[in-house]
């Protein structure tokens, strides 16, 4: 009881950081989403140590195991629209498919280029501390 309890806590955390930095980009003017506004602060946070990875994890790993659950009223309003998607469904695949091409390509190179970052950061800590400088 005690862990959903405290799963429950780190996910309201989560909403709430998601609520603060929608807002924020809302009152900005960003020509982005809020929700990237609240990763790249996440992302600051973890890399300061304001926050540990225990702080968010639980509530991190339930989100992303039910996010199916998320996707399901998208669903269900599909169906709704079965007259657009016989008029105009193709052209609604492509574009989806050319989003989630750009969104996987984009994510993987990030990946790519923040573990090539590490990676060299650990080489030169290692070398510094062997004193191969």
């Amino acid at each position: 009881m005690k862990r959903i309890a405290f799963t429950l806590m780190q996910v309201l955390g989560l909403i709430a950081a998601w609520y603060a930095a929608d807002r924020a980009s809302a009152w900005l003017g960003l020509p982005f989403s809020g929700g990237l506004v609240g990763l790249i602060a996440v992302v600051a946070l973890l890399r300061s140590g304001m926050l540990r990875p225990a702080a968010i994890e639980h509530g991190a790993d339930w989100l992303l195991s039910n996010m199916l659950l998320f996707f399901i009223p998208l669903v269900v309003s599909v169906v709704q629209f079965t007259g657009l998607l016989k008029a105009d469904g193709l052209r609604l695949f492509a574009a989806i498919g050319l989003g989630f091409i750009s969104v996987l390509l984009a994510t993987a190179f990030t990946v790519e280029w923040v573990c090539r970052f590490e990676r060299g950061r650990r080489l030169r800590h290692l070398r510094a501390r062997r004193g191969l400088s």
